[in-house]
């Protein structure tokens, strides 16, 4: 009987679930900075900023916005999608948004069906 060798599909099936988590990994480091907002009209339901907006993300895990005010921010991490919480009115309230990497590209999303997002620039 021949002796097959099966290290390199064991390793194919190791490393590429590697790849891909690394490639979604999104790191409290990296999603600190300025993200704009570019408004456009759809009929999106939702809290969605209705004029263009700055979300700055701050290393103390404290925020700034012209539509979300001021807060503090924490990453929750799921299995399939990595969440962007801000809670905002002394923490009565708060605000789950879905943060997406795209190569070297963060986005925050708010909106799937029209397109809402913030976008990272620095």
């Amino acid at each position: 009987m021949k002796k097959t060798n099966n290290w390199p599909l064991l390793l194919i099936l190791v490393l590429l679930p590697i790849a891909i988590i690394y490639s979604r990994l999104v790191t409290p480091s990296m999603v600190l900075g300025k993200y704009y907002f570019k408004y456009h009209e759809c009929g999106a339901i939702g809290e969605i900023p209705d004029r263009d907006d700055i979300l700055t993300l701050l290393d103390d895990n404290k925020y700034r916005s012209s539509f979300w005010g001021n807060g503090e921010y924490r990453i929750e991490y799921g299995v399939f999608r990595t969440l962007l919480v801000l809670s905002y009115s002394g923490g009565t309230a708060s605000s789950e948004l879905e943060i997406k990497k795209t190569g070297n590209n963060i986005m925050i999303v708010l909106d799937d069906t029209c397109d809402f997002f913030y976008e990272k620039t620095d």
